[in-house]
């Protein structure tokens, strides 16, 4: 439980200012508000596919289940910074009207 701490106090205000840099003004609260719904809708979806894993295939499936998950967050930030920084260089070239 120390980790998931851990996670999400490094998450939460990171994941707030990725949304308030990027998102347009005028869409922000509604960025915000889904950043915010999602936290418990996943608390409140988890147990029951977690029950559902336990019941039908095996107590190891969660466990198996949360990998997949985890390593798909993980290549997914990956990704986004790759393009983020693509992004970046890409709109910092000077551009020359000839």
């Amino acid at each position: 439980m120390v980790i998931v701490t851990l996670g999400e106090l490094v998450l939460t205000p990171t994941a707030t200012t990725f949304i308030a840099e990027r998102a347009p003004v005028q869409m922000r609260a509604r960025y915000m508000s889904v950043l915010s719904i999602s936290y418990p809708v996943a608390a409140g979806i988890g147990p029951v596919i977690g029950g559902y894993l336990n019941d039908t295939i095996a107590p190891a499936a969660i466990w198996y289940g949360a990998g997949m998950m985890a390593a798909i967050g993980m290549i997914s930030f990956i990704a986004m910074g790759w393009y983020l920084e693509r992004k970046k260089r890409y709109n910092s070239a000077v551009a020359y009207d000839i």
